[in-house]
């Protein structure tokens, strides 16, 4: 889980880019890119001072906010396919009344719609009406979602990664494989130590992270009592023998989160390509505004603490998202200006 941050200081950055915004955007790119953020701020310190029955409406028009700084932030997008029209999203509303994990998200197929033309910017995939994915296995693609999942059974959760140095360090004379140690695996699927034979039933998990394909060995490390749960050690091919490129090319294999961790993300429903983090969080704040908004009763029934089991989950992403979210767009700029 990401280390405890200063949001003002977040912040902070997020303003210092737009007396000189990035990439050189100039004129009403500019303009949208200011009053974006302006507005996003705004949107998430108003979140901050409301109580969980509203405060998912200002998460999600914050980062609709935020994302509209992203999309004309972004280098390579031209001048007439930055903005972004609409939501982009539904939910279907049939499965707004009822376990609040089994609503129903999918995109909406327009093309300028925000969800959708914001995840091809990003190469996030999207998905339609006719395979929609259920919040509650969004909700667990989170790092602080599956902390307080809404159901357990459903998807897979983000699992963090790290290079291993010694593989990167001790062995870059010869450019011999670079490996990365993936923790977080459940004791259920691990082999046991030293096992050198098929893994049919740990490769079946792996292949639910599409960034940890083309691996060429396994090696289990074990389980460790910390609840840091199973660790491997997987081993990719490398050309390099220097230091930063072997550690990119094993950093290649996953996503860094937040400004400081990294993780590998599963893919969602039948995607075979995983969402990027700003798009998961859009899907799930998404999911959960328009249950505030059309079904207030419904809403205010999953957030009573005394006689709801998602409440208190409920309570814990809103209360991350106040962080994440900023964090992930000030990342996310970064990344897409350069």
């Amino acid at each position: 889980m990401a280390a405890k941050v200063d949001i003002d200081l977040v912040w902070a950055a997020l303003r210092s880019t737009r007396a000189e915004p990035p990439a050189g955007i100039k004129g009403g790119r500019r303009k949208t890119y200011v009053a974006a953020l302006e507005q996003a701020q705004q949107m998430f310190t108003a979140a901050a001072s409301v109580g969980v029955a509203t405060r998912p409406l200002l998460l999600f028009y914050g980062l609709s906010q935020g994302g509209r700084a992203i999309a004309a932030a972004t280098k390579h997008v031209h001048n007439n396919d930055y903005p972004l029209v609409g939501h982009g999203i539904k939910v279907n509303t049939s499965t707004l009344v009822g376990p609040i994990a089994k609503v129903q998200v999918y995109g909406d197929n327009t093309t300028a719609g925000s969800f959708t033309r914001l995840s091809k910017i990003l190469n996030s995939p999207t998905w339609d009406g006719t395979a929609p994915v259920s919040l509650g296995e969004l909700w667990n693609t989170l790092p602080e979602g599956s902390v307080f999942p809404l159901e357990r059974s459903v998807g897979a959760a983000p699992l963090p990664v790290s290079v291993d140095e010694y593989s990167v360090l001790h062995q870059a004379q010869t450019a011999s494989p670079v490996q990365l140690i993936v923790t977080g695996i459940s004791a259920d699927i691990m082999p046991p130590l030293q096992h050198t034979g098929p893994m049919p039933l740990l490769e079946a998990f792996l292949g639910q992270y599409p960034k940890l394909a083309g691996h060429t060995a396994i090696y289990a490390k074990g389980v460790y009592p910390d609840g840091q749960g199973g660790t491997l050690h997987l081993a990719y091919p490398s050309s390099h023998s220097g230091y930063h490129e072997r550690t990119a090319e094993a950093l290649a294999h996953s996503t860094l989160y937040r400004l400081h961790d990294r993780y590998v993300f599963p893919a969602v429903g039948a995607n075979t390509d995983s969402l990027h983090p700003v798009m998961a969080w859009w899907a799930v704040l998404f999911a959960l505004s328009m249950l505030a908004r059309y079904q207030p009763e419904a809403w205010a029934d999953h957030i009573t603490v005394d006689s709801s089991t998602v409440a208190v989950p409920i309570e814990q992403l809103l209360t991350a998202a106040l962080t994440a979210v900023p964090e992930l767009l000030l990342q996310t700029i970064m990344e897409v200006s350069q």
